[in-house]
């Protein structure tokens, strides 16, 4: 199934995706095949009537293509053959889930050709063959000197995926299970925490009979062993991480772009402004992204976006305006 078939609940009442969430969504396409994956620096500003949900959806284009990316297994099995010593995982069983600190990786003694994963589980030591990696083993995106005891995983925090049934509706369990290996930040969204939050949380689809909301496609906290982006205040004074540069920027409003522009200016940028903000507000964002194109070697690319839209049979809605360059 694709996330163009999902529907919208208003009123309890079941309706067709409205073009608007499908031309965010392809917009979060764009972005991540031209921004992350080939690493082209391209910005799109894009004018809206309101720009409530919008950058949520444009995030959700992106984790939708992330989702529907068959791993090949080679990719699984190089990324556990490039784990290092210290590196933290959670280990699943049927009694219960621990994280504990990788030691080494070594050739199995009983099968020729096959590796295992040899951790620490307090104080004893064992090896997790690898034709379990995949059903058993939860890579987290901790790294540590030393090695660490296990400790027993927070009932509190979700492990991957496999218990959301409304991602099990849209995706295959296989998708689900393999995404959960690569987690990361694909995607930096910068607006108001408060209100981006709130959004997340609504129950606004359905996909056959399971309801879900923007948080089932957006994994931006702590709160489950899975990340796909990172969610940043526009009022943040100094970020706590290091910014990668192909990873692409969804600006949630203009507000957001001018106090944060300067701390993301190589990657690739969604810029979202709303027909209902503040004349002074609007001017001074427009004399801001006319110096950003003019003061350099920049070429316009709305054709190639209006392009890519058409090919993914999504209409641009009325009352929207677009402009891209790079």
């Amino acid at each position: 199934m694709s996330i163009k078939n999902l529907k919208v609940l208003h009123n309890e009442l079941e309706k067709e995706l409205p073009d608007w969430i499908k031309f965010a969504n392809v917009l979060g396409e764009y972005i991540y095949d031209y921004g992350l994956y080939k690493k082209i620096p391209a910005k799109i500003v894009i004018s809206l009537p309101t720009q409530l949900y919008f950058s949520l959806f444009i995030a959700m284009g992106i984790a939708d293509k992330k989702f529907s990316i068959n791993k090949q297994t080679r990719s699984i099995r190089k990324t556990f053959l490039s784990l290092e010593s210290g590196r933290r995982i959670i280990y699943v069983d049927e009694y219960k889930a621990r994280k504990m600190s990788v030691l080494a990786l070594e050739e199995s003694p009983v099968f020729e050709g096959e590796m295992l994963l040899k951790v620490k589980d307090g104080n004893v030591e064992f090896g997790i063959p690898e034709w379990q990696w995949l059903e058993k083993v939860i890579i987290l995106d901790e790294e540590y000197d030393g090695i660490k005891n296990s400790i027993k995983v927070n009932n509190k925090k979700q492990l991957g995926l496999n218990d959301n049934l409304f991602l099990k509706s849209i995706y295959s369990q296989n998708q689900l299970n393999r995404n959960a290996f690569f987690p990361g930040d694909y995607f930096y969204l910068i607006g108001n925490l408060l209100d981006i939050e709130e959004s997340l949380k609504e129950e606004i689809f359905i996909s056959d009979g399971e309801r879900g909301a923007l948080q089932d496609f957006l994994y931006l906290n702590s709160k489950n062993s899975y990340t796909n982006g990172k969610l940043i205040s526009s009022q943040k004074r100094k970020l706590d991480f290091e910014v990668n540069e192909s990873t692409p920027v969804i600006f949630s409003d203009s507000l957001s772009y001018l106090k944060q522009k300067k701390k993301f200016q190589k990657n690739p940028q969604i810029i979202i402004t709303s027909m209902t903000e503040s004349e002074s507000r609007s001017t001074e964002i427009i004399e801001e992204l006319k110096i950003d194109y003019l003061q350099n070697d920049n070429s316009l690319i709305t054709k190639d976006i209006l392009n890519y839209i058409k090919l993914n049979e999504v209409k641009v809605p009325n009352g929207v305006e677009l402009m891209g360059w790079r």
